[in-house]
C-alpha cells in the first residue's frame, strides 16, 4: 500500500530539475533571450487586441489563438464543450491556465486581486465579490450564470500543483452555484526543455517570462462529461464527486491538503532557502581553512587534514564537529609513495601535504613553545 502523498509531493520544488536541461539551457540562452524580448512587444499587441475584440467573438478567440501561439503558448482541446452549462471547473497547475481555456471557450474567471477595472476586462477577469465574503461570492456568482451568457470558470483547488501526484482538496463554492458543472482537465508539457511551469513559492512575473523564454509550452485541455446535482445530495458531496472525477482522468490522488495549507507550504520553503545557506553552508575557500584550524584548536587530538577534508565534503561546521563529538570523523586515507599519475588526484596529493606540513609545524611549535614556559618556571 503506497503512502498518502506529503504536501510537498503536490508541487514542483526545482524549475529546472535535470542537468541535461541545464546543458540544453545554456546552449539556447542567447536565443532564448532574443525570443523574450520579441515576445515582449509582441505581447503588447496582443493585449491591445484583446482590448478591441469583444470577448464573445469567435473571430477574438482564433485571432489571440494564433498571437498565443507566436508567444508560445500552444493549446489543445480534445472533447465537447456543453453550451447548457454555464459553471466550467478546472485543476491548476499555472499562472496561465486561465487564458488557456479562454481561448477555446470565452469564460469569466472570479477575481480575487485588486487589479484596475480595464485589465479584469481584458483579462477576463470579474469582481464578485471574492475578497468580500463567500456567501458575497456565491450570491453574485449565481446572478451571473442567471443572467450572462458568457460561463464562469473555477479553480477549486485556489493554488497550483504540479498535477502529476494528486489534487487540493476542491472548495465546495461552484458546486453551490450551479446544479451543473463541467469538469475541464489542464495538462501542460514542454518539449525538449524539461523546465517546470511553477515552483513553490514561485511569483507569477517568473512563471511568465519562463513562457515567453522557452520556445513554446503546449496545453492540453480535456473537457469531460457534465455533471449533474442528484436530489438530497449536499454541496460538499457533489464537490467531492467532481473531484473524483478529475483526479481519476488525471490519474491523481485525492488529498486533504487545502490551499491554506500549500500557502504555508510555500512560506516555510521559501524561509528554508533564505536562511540555509548564509549560515552554515561556507563555500570560500578560506573561510574553510580558518575554521578546520579552530576546530583543530578545539578538539586537538582530531587529525586536522580529517577535518579539513570533512569540511570540504560537508561545507557544515556543526555536522564536523557533531563528528568528531562522537568519534565517527571519517579518517580519509592518505596518498602514499610516488605522485600519482592521474592528474585529478595531483589536487588531492597537493591538498594532503599541505594539511600534514601544517600540522607537523604546529606541533613542533607548540613543542618548543611548551618548553620554553617550563623552562621559565624552573
Amino acid at each position: 500500500m503506497s503512502r498518502p502523498p506529503d504536501i510537498k509531493d503536490l508541487f514542483y520544488l526545482e524549475r529546472i530539475p535535470s542537468s541535461l536541461t541545464k546543458l540544453l539551457l545554456l546552449v539556447y540562452f542567447p536565443i532564448g533571450c532574443a525570443v523574450l524580448i520579441l515576445r515582449l512587444f509582441i505581447g503588447f499587441h496582443t493585449f491591445f487586441i484583446a482590448c478591441l475584440l469583444r470577448k464573445s467573438t469567435s473571430a477574438r478567440s482564433a485571432v489571440l489563438r494564433v498571437m498565443c501561439a507566436v508567444l508560445g503558448i500552444v493549446v489543445r482541446s480534445d472533447g465537447k464543450r456543453s453550451s447548457q452549462v454555464k459553471m466550467m471547473c478546472a485543476n491548476h497547475i499555472t499562472t496561465l491556465d486561465h487564458l488557456a481555456v479562454d481561448l477555446v471557450e470565452p469564460c469569466i474567471l472570479p477575481s480575487v486581486w485588486d487589479v484596475p477595472a480595464l485589465i479584469r476586462w481584458c483579462f477576463g477577469y470579474v469582481d464578485l465579490g471574492a475578497r468580500t465574503s463567500r456567501s458575497e461570492l456565491i450570491r453574485r456568482a449565481r446572478l451571473h450564470v442567471e443572467t450572462e451568457t458568457l460561463p464562469l470558470l473555477a479553480f477549486p483547488e485556489g493554488a497550483s500543483t504540479s498535477g502529476h501526484v494528486g489534487l487540493l482538496k476542491f472548495s465546495p463554492w461552484p458546486c453551490e452555484v450551479s446544479d451543473k458543472v463541467q469538469p475541464v482537465v489542464i495538462q501542460l508539457y514542454r518539449p525538449i526543455f524539461n523546465v517546470s511551469p511553477s515552483v513553490l513559492g514561485s511569483s507569477w512575473i517568473a512563471d511568465v517570462l519562463w513562457f515567453l523564454f522557452l520556445p513554446f509550452s503546449v496545453y492540453h485541455l480535456k473537457w469531460l462529461d457534465v455533471l449533474r446535482k442528484e436530489e438530497q445530495e449536499s454541496a460538499e458531496d457533489f464537490c467531492n464527486r467532481l473531484e473524483s472525477n478529475i483526479a481519476e482522468h488525471m490519474g491523481l490522488k485525492t488529498t486533504n491538503f487545502t490551499h491554506a495549507d500549500a500557502n504555508e507550504a510555500a512560506k516555510r520553503h521559501l524561509h528554508a532557502r533564505t536562511v540555509a545557506a548564509p549560515v552554515k553552508k561556507m563555500i570560500d575557500t578560506r573561510m574553510l581553512d580558518d575554521v578546520a584550524m579552530r576546530i583543530k584548536q578545539s578538539y586537538p587530538s582530531s587529525s586536522l587534514l580529517d577535518i579539513r577534508m570533512e569540511l570540504e565534503r560537508t561545507r557544515d561546521q556543526q555536522s564536523t564537529v557533531e563528528k568528531i563529538k562522537s568519534g565517527q570523523l571519517q579518517v580519509f586515507p592518505r596518498i602514499m609513495g610516488k605522485v600519482p599519475s592521474d592528474p585529478s588526484q595531483w589536487k588531492r596529493l597537493f591538498t594532503e601535504r599541505k594539511w600534514t606540513l601544517i600540522e607537523d609545524n604546529r606541533k613542533r611549535y607548540l613543542t618548543r613553545l611548551n618548553k620554553l614556559i617550563g623552562a621559565g618556571d624552573q
